[in-house]
């Protein structure tokens, strides 16, 4: 395992469950402290101490990041506990409304509002906290989590696509407007990413009809994501910002 990330702090909202829980394990074997920030802390204090198991550096914090307030205490005490950061990734998300992203027609408009409140808005807020101790630290990444959704027109999900859409163009303004100041911003779009929980949910005819939309021999897996996210966040990703990086294994294939 490489060391890419000796003496960096690197935060991230929705550092547990899935893809949250593969970067943080994955930042943290590469050496760095990392801020494992999620809604729920019972889940990001498990994830900090595995690492911390592990021989790893680790803070459990709780973030909504559909709270101000709430987005502001997480930045600043990573700072002021660890003297700043280096590396934000925006990887959370509420759930809660996927249910009723039917179509534009139909959709209720209080989940709607609930699901542009935390997912759009909630990015916007760690964006907007995050970017100036980025700054203040000399530099570093702004990293953001989206979805094929956002490339694909889906006869479903109108609002999820909408607002990882929005997700690109936030990337891309921060690329272009912070990144004479040491900043740069890029976006992930995983393709399905399975764990253990997801593959019970989904059962065996699902995943199996999901294999033939990839152009691999496998599905997605936290470790994928967690691989892409280390190398945006280190310096070996010096040369790349504003881009929308799909780890889809050739699902979308898109330019």
């Amino acid at each position: 395992m490489l060391n890419r990330f000796e003496g960096k702090v690197i935060a991230i909202a929705g550092g547990s469950g899935g893809i949250g829980s593969g970067v943080s394990h994955r930042l943290a074997a590469e050496g760095a402290v990392v801020i494992v920030g999620d809604v729920n802390l019972d889940a990001a204090e498990q994830t900090a101490a595995e690492i911390i198991a592990k021989g790893g550096r680790a803070m459990p914090l709780k973030i909504d990041i559909g709270d101000e307030a709430s987005v502001k205490a997480f930045v600043h005490t990573a700072v002021g506990t660890h003297g700043g950061i280096d590396g934000f990734y925006a990887n959370a998300l509420d759930s809660t409304h996927m249910g009723d992203d039917s179509d534009a027609v139909a959709i209720d408009m209080a989940a709607y509002d609930q699901m542009m409140h935390v997912n759009s808005r909630g990015y916007f807020l760690c964006t907007r906290h995050a970017v100036p101790q980025i700054i203040a630290r000399g530099g570093g990444c702004m990293l953001y989590t989206s979805s094929g959704a956002a490339h694909f027109g889906l006869p479903d999900r109108p609002v999820y696509s909408m607002l990882k859409s929005g997700i690109h163009a936030l990337a891309r303004h921060v690329a272009s407007r912070f990144g004479k100041q040491g900043v740069r911003s890029n976006v992930i779009a995983p393709g399905l990413i399975l764990h253990p929980v997801m593959e019970a949910v989904l059962g065996p005819q699902y995943l199996a009809e999901a294999l033939t939309g990839v152009k691999v021999p496998r599905l997605g897996q936290p470790k994928d994501i967690a691989a892409m996210a280390a190398l945006l966040l280190s310096d070996d990703g010096a040369f790349v910002t504003g881009q929308v990086i799909s780890v889809d294994g050739g699902a979308s294939m898109r330019p």
